[in-house]
């Protein structure tokens, strides 16, 4: 029998029932039978959140580990179950294990007369992990690797980075290797964000070796984050760019010209079809460039950008893996095989929606050769969701060329069609919610922990609310050998990189003069390189 001191293992510790008995409640995986972590809200006859026994009555907004709230719900971490008080049934119930298991909803009646536990039953209705895709958050603060394990469980979460900083005190838990509280299924790795509040910040993941300095953070803008990219990458590294649609920062597109960078974390803090929250001052016709559109236009110019996607989970306001990227790996689950899998592109980033999507026949982050006039390059894309979305659509070097809406119990949606090839060009699929029906209840997309959400923030917790979103990294088709360019796009960040060095040429913060002519040289070498991807 499945006991109370079993799924009690890991909680806070233990508050006794006021009666001296307490209800259990079984959190059962429904195809391996045996309990399994989850994250369960409960809720009373009033309407108010019941914590279960040994969880604090109250959790403190700005704690940094242990249950979460959010939206005005609060969700308790269970390890195989729970126990409550007999005086607080019966008890409506949501229960809630990532992205591939069906959110469950029911009411735990009134005690079983013979003492039996409750069950509450999660049924898990995805294959995409059997297929070798595995999931992780690029970008985890302020939590310890025991306690994140526990919540990758629950989250149904196979790979968690977290990342040391300038603002965090966990630098003693960087190991240079797979920390010792990962289990076979469940990898974690304590890595580093390197910041800067103008230049803008980088994930670091798989690093061998901490960049210095940790901490505190440069007040200077030399020197560029140039250094630390290619100190990563010697390591093995991967490096991301950080919450990239709110912060693109002075120094993005630059790290981008000169190609220091692995990919951008497209999904993190904030909707990707939202604007840049911070250097708003810098970045060029900002009503018309979201994160999305600034993305693509670094495809457009021919730059192999992966997506990723993270949370920047600091506080028990957001869930671990609420966004996360989906790594197709080859061969064995280590974390050096989903590290490789990023360095491919063989990815998607998700909120909810499980993607497939191939190019004839070849999986995101693949190059493909067609010689002669036009080819019709043939495209198979899915898309199925436990939480309901409008449209799957292919895009072709930002333009939307197909869409397909969700129908049935999964959100399921299906793309076969054949696109003609005469140029070099970029395929990828995305699955949107529309965002109007949120604009018209005045949700306020850039506002943290905003009290009017979405109803992917019903179930997820985030920083800012986000709509349901996936999409995957390009398939790239080149045409005749030639490379996908574009003077529109080349010459936007042109203006933007010009925007950034006269920001600095005015306001930077140098040490040495050297500094500055250093870092303005640097800048003028980027735009140069946007020059040479004129077409």
């Amino acid at each position: 029998m499945w006991t109370r001191r079993g799924f009690l293992a890991g909680a806070a510790a233990g508050l006794p029932a006021q009666d001296g008995r307490a209800v259990e409640v079984r959190v059962i995986d429904g195809e391996t039978r045996r309990p399994t972590a989850a994250r369960v809200r409960l809720i009373d006859a009033h309407g108010r959140d019941i914590a279960p026994i040994g969880h604090p009555p109250e959790p403190d907004p700005k704690g940094m580990q242990g249950d979460v709230l959010f939206h005005g719900k609060r969700y308790s971490y269970v390890n195989g179950g729970f126990a409550v008080r007999p005086d607080q049934l019966p008890l409506r119930y949501v229960a809630i294990k990532g992205f591939e298991y069906e959110y469950a909803e029911g009411t735990i009646p009134a005690p079983d007369p013979l003492g039996n536990p409750a069950d509450i039953r999660l049924a898990k209705w995805s294959a995409w992990k059997r297929r070798g895709w595995l999931a992780g958050d690029t970008h985890i603060h302020h939590i310890s690797p025991h306690t994140c394990k526990l919540e990758m469980e629950a989250e149904d979460l196979d790979v968690a980075n977290i990342l040391t900083s300038d603002f965090t005190s966990d630098e003693h838990e960087f190991e240079g290797r797979l920390n010792r509280n990962s289990t076979r299924d469940r990898l974690i790795y304590v890595s580093q964000e390197f910041r800067h509040n103008h230049l803008g910040h980088i994930s670091m993941l798989n690093l061998k070796k901490l960049i210095r300095p940790v901490r505190p953070m440069r007040k200077e803008h030399f020197p560029l984050h140039l250094d630390a990219c290619d100190n990563a990458r010697k390591q093995g590294g991967y490096v991301a760019w950080a919450h990239f649609p709110s912060w693109p920062g002075l120094e993005n597109p630059l790290d981008v010209a000169l190609e220091k960078l692995d990919g951008v974390e497209l999904l993190c803090v904030l909707d990707p079809r939202e604007f840049p929250v911070f250097v708003r001052s810098v970045v060029p016709e900002l009503a018309a460039n979201d994160g999305l559109r600034l993305w693509y236009r670094y495809l457009n110019c021919g730059f192999r950008l992966t997506a990723v996607a993270g949370t920047d989970k600091m506080t028990n306001w957001v869930t671990a893996g609420a966004n996360r990227v989906y790594a197709k790996v080859d061969g064995e689950f280590t974390y050096g095989n989903w590290i490789a899998a990023l360095k491919r592109g063989a990815t998607f980033v998700s909120n909810s929606p499980l993607m497939t999507f191939t190019v004839d026949g070849r999986q995101s982050g693949s190059v493909i050769d067609v010689n002669g006039k036009e080819r019709k390059a043939r495209i198979h894309a899915e898309a199925e969701s436990q939480l309901p979305y409008d449209r799957l659509e292919i895009v072709a070097n930002g333009t939307v060329v197909h869409d397909a809406t969700p129908s049935g119990p999964r959100n399921r949606s299906v793309i076969q069609m054949e696109y003609p090839v005469d140029r070099s060009c970029w395929i990828a699929a995305r699955v949107v919610e529309d965002l109007g029906k949120y604009r018209a209840r005045r949700v306020d997309f850039t506002g943290v922990h905003s009290a009017a959400g979405t109803r992917h923030g019903d179930f997820f917790g985030t920083r800012r609310p986000e709509t349901v979103f996936a999409h995957t990294t390009p398939v790239y088709v080149l045409h005749d050998g030639r490379p996908i360019r574009s003077a529109e796009d080349a010459g936007y960040w042109i203006r933007y990189l010009e925007a950034s060095r006269a920001w600095l040429d005015k306001n930077g913060n140098f040490a040495r003069p050297s500094d500055k002519k250093a870092t303005l040289e640097a800048f003028e070498a980027g735009i140069a390189a946007y020059r040479r991807r004129m077409p």
